[in-house]
């Protein structure tokens, strides 16, 4: 009884955190962490940001950028969707790009290989 009672309450302490952490992917999260490792970072919401994603279902942008030196800079644009749909029609019109692409549910990370990295 007691390993039961024991294995739900951590099953419902991992979907709380799960839900937790789903919730916290919003532009100021990712606005936050991009400053923090150093990106000039500018965010966009309602139609600045369906017009600088260039895409339709767009909720808010942010992009930044950090330059290394005077030839070398990391980018990135980081689009939050309505729906996991026009999420993934984005990524995979940007897979041909050039640029790296993540796409996490409804949110698509797409720049430099650095840059897509200090957003994740």
């Amino acid at each position: 009884m007691n390993k039961k009672v024991i294995s739900i309450i951590a099953i419902v302490c991992i979907v709380a955190i799960l839900g937790i952490c789903l919730v916290a992917c919003n532009a100021d999260s990712y606005a936050k962490k991009l400053e923090k490792a150093g990106y000039m970072v500018e965010k966009f919401t309602g139609d600045d940001a369906a017009e600088e994603a260039d895409a339709e279902g767009v909720k808010w942008v942010v992009v930044g950028i950090k330059l290394n030196n005077l030839l070398d800079s990391d980018m990135v644009m980081v689009v939050g969707f309505d729906n996991a749909d026009d999420a993934k029609a984005f990524a995979e019109a940007m897979d041909g790009e050039g640029d790296h692409v993540e796409l996490s549910g409804k949110v698509v990370i797409v720049g430099t290989e650095q840059g897509v990295k200090d957003a994740k």
